[in-house]
């Protein structure tokens, strides 16, 4: 995924919502979570075609992720909401923009 500010991106995913550094190699960070998904992320212009991808994420707490993305000042789409499914889900726009979710 490539981000405007790969530091920010970074601090979002891995400081607040609570993500691990797997590998970092210059202006290329990949970070992973639970069940072992990885992501890439390089610095690079907004506007490239991956700006559409939407990311969910699964914490074990959500409601504590979401106390750190307001804390931070990130854009929050509202309080955290049950799921039909069970879980519990809070929209959040990342560095660029982009929606994201937190889950549990």
């Amino acid at each position: 995924m490539v981000v405007s500010d790969l530091e920010e991106q970074r601090r979002l995913l891995v400081d607040i919502v609570g993500l691990e550094v797997l590998l970092e190699e210059g202006e290329y960070v990949r970070i992973g979570g639970q069940g072992g998904f990885h992501l890439g992320l390089e610095e690079g212009p907004h506007g490239s075609p991956c700006d559409g991808l939407e990311i969910n994420i699964q914490v074990d707490d959500v409601d504590e992720v979401h106390r750190r993305l307001v804390e931070a000042g990130i854009s929050v789409e509202g309080p955290p909401e049950d799921q039909e499914w069970g879980g519990r889900h809070v929209w959040f726009r990342d560095v660029d923009g982009r929606r994201m979710s937190v889950f549990d």
